[in-house]
């Protein structure tokens, strides 16, 4: 999708109260089923949130409960998101920090070192 679409389509959702925004799921979710040749990937916690998000409609959640949880969890996948960047920087650090492994050179006095000739 180009990125003129999306942002129109973003404008125009952010303007729909929440109920109808959640009709605008249904429907996305029904053509992703029929026509989506692949699945957007989601972490964890995103497709947690969507399980709850999901039980919650089932369940005739208030739209404002609805929210404020939706909110926490996507808090939450932001938190852990930049927790997760920040462990891969600190490991691309580590090994930067370090010297490739190689081979021990054998030390001169060393058995392995010797050359024993026997007559």
């Amino acid at each position: 999708m180009n990125e003129v679409l999306q942002k129109e389509i973003w404008r125009k959702l952010e303007g729909l109260p929440d109920d109808k925004a959640y009709q605008v799921l249904d429907y996305i979710n029904f053509l992703r089923s029929r026509y989506s040749q692949k699945d957007g990937v989601a972490t964890p916690i995103q497709r947690l949130g969507e399980v709850m998000q999901d039980t919650m409609r089932k369940g005739r959640v208030p739209a404002r409960a609805l929210r404020e949880t939706m909110k926490a969890m996507g808090t939450a996948d932001r938190v852990l998101g930049n927790l997760r960047e920040a462990g891969r920087e600190f490991l691309v650090e580590l090994e930067g920090g370090r010297p490739e492994p190689s081979a021990p050179e054998p030390a001169k006095d060393a058995p392995e070192a010797r050359e024993i000739i026997v007559e």
